[in-house]
């Protein structure tokens, strides 16, 4: 069965991306988000991502792009998303930190599908698709 997934790209007014640092497994930074459960929709999900990781509404602007990893049964949806209301904060145990990055400064513990969501959304791309037959074809999408 294949997995779908939905996340966010918040920018500041300075054009930083916000990051969370998850609170389990690896600990690894990306953008907010999550899987899509069952009977509900992408939008849903992804509001419901954004509360329950970092206590904000959001408004969902365009899709930024979809994300295949056959390999992994697994589909990524990455939206530009704004804040509605709130002040972003980490909500444990899920998520441990919350910050914004400007793209000079992004942590080395991003991992290498988060990146490329990550600089599609710095580079405010538009329903761009890609699909990684392996991890070798996700390292080779970054610039």
């Amino acid at each position: 069965m294949v997995s779908l997934g939905v996340f966010a790209s918040i920018f500041d007014e300075k054009n930083r991306i916000l990051l969370v640092r998850q609170g389990y497994g690896s600990r690894r930074w990306t953008t907010p988000g999550g899987r899509v459960e069952p009977g509900e929709s992408p939008l849903e999900a992804l509001k419901r991502e954004a509360i329950e990781e970092i206590a904000c509404d959001v408004s969902i602007s365009y899709l930024i792009g979809v994300y295949a990893r056959p390999y992994r049964d697994d589909v990524l949806l990455s939206f530009a998303v704004t804040l509605v209301r709130g002040n972003p904060r980490a909500c444990p145990p899920e998520i441990s930190e919350v910050r914004y990055f400007s793209r000079e400064e992004l942590p080395s513990e991003l991992a290498l599908n988060s990146r490329v969501r990550v600089e599609d959304g710095f580079e405010k791309c538009r329903g761009v698709v890609r699909v990684f037959e392996n991890s070798t074809a996700l390292a080779a999408a970054l610039p």
